[in-house]
């Protein structure tokens, strides 16, 4: 027969189980503590890295900012873009520091007006060079002309012509310039668009308008599409490259029109390679070298 346990052996028994279950208790709370710590700090440091790229692309918008401030021309087509880039970054500064808007996104845009920024400073330089250098001709050709009259007054009269020429400008210019996607029918029709899974093509329509400083004939239309991530659509052909405002870039069509000095209506058509991102599209327009037009549009 089994002697019965006695008072204080199951006492003793019971404060052992009491204490293996603190200790027990003490282990789980330990580790659901240094648990909590180890999220608080992943928090922490995602929380400081979105921070410090939230100022990283506004500084990088503020310097662009300050950069434009430095920028000055008796352009006004020039004045009139700039005004126009001046006000995307401010919008897209201003998205930004309110925090509603995806960081990465801005980043790309923000490199993208750097890059049209950097184009109106090549210009600009260009300009004031081509300023000089027509200044310092100026001062050779009225000290030249101090000795005959007759001279003097006939280059005069061309140098008048010539700055008359450059105020008016050889540039041509568009009127009711229109961007948007297409896809087409299984019967050819083409279709407006504003879906990126379903846009085939890009037509971009426009009416150059009158010039009668520009020497009439065939004129080569170059027009640059920039997709939302920054990059142009690439062109068809192997070589597409040209050169505008003092650079050389990638077009995505070019066309050859006959321009006579009278308003030209024209379309180009751009035929997608892959599918199209949803976002915003930068539609420009350029001939002999020189901006002529610019749109955008959307895709969903």
């Amino acid at each position: 027969m089994t002697p019965p346990s006695s008072p204080k052996g199951r006492s003793n028994a019971a404060l052992l189980a009491l204490v293996v279950l603190l200790l027990i208790s003490n282990v789980v709370m330990l580790y659901l503590l240094m648990q909590k710590n180890k999220d608080v700090e992943t928090t922490g440091q995602q929380l400081t890295q979105v921070t410090s790229e939230k100022d990283n692309v506004t500084k990088l918008l503020e310097d662009m900012l300050a950069q434009y401030d430095t920028l000055n021309t008796d352009n006004e087509q020039l004045r009139t873009e700039m005004s126009a880039q001046r006000e995307q970054i401010e919008d897209l500064m201003d998205k930004v520091k309110r925090g509603n808007y995806d960081l990465a996104k801005a980043r790309k845009e923000a490199e993208t007006l750097r890059k049209i920024m950097k184009g109106y400073v090549v210009t600009i330089d260009s300009l004031n060079q081509v300023n000089l250098a027509l200044q310092a001709e100026n001062v050779a050709t009225r000290q030249q002309l101090g000795e005959v009259t007759g001279q003097k007054q006939a280059l005069e009269q061309q140098s008048a012509e010539q700055r008359a020429l450059i105020t008016k400008g050889s540039v041509l210019h568009t009127t009711a310039h229109s961007a948007g996607a297409l896809f087409l029918r299984n019967n050819g029709k083409q279709v407006d668009t504003e879906r990126a899974a379903k846009a085939e093509m890009i037509k971009s329509c426009f009416t150059l308008g009158e010039n009668k400083v520009t020497m009439p004939g065939n004129k080569v239309i170059y027009m640059r599409i920039i997709s939302p991530d920054g990059s142009v659509l690439p062109a068809g052909e192997a070589d597409n490259r040209f050169s505008f405002n003092g650079v050389q870039g990638e077009f995505s069509v070019k066309r050859e029109v006959n321009y006579q000095n009278q308003p030209l209506d024209v379309c180009m058509f751009y035929t997608a390679t892959g599918k199209l991102a949803t976002g915003q599209y930068i539609v420009e327009v350029y001939e002999a070298g020189a901006l002529v037009s610019k749109t955008t549009f959307d895709l969903k």
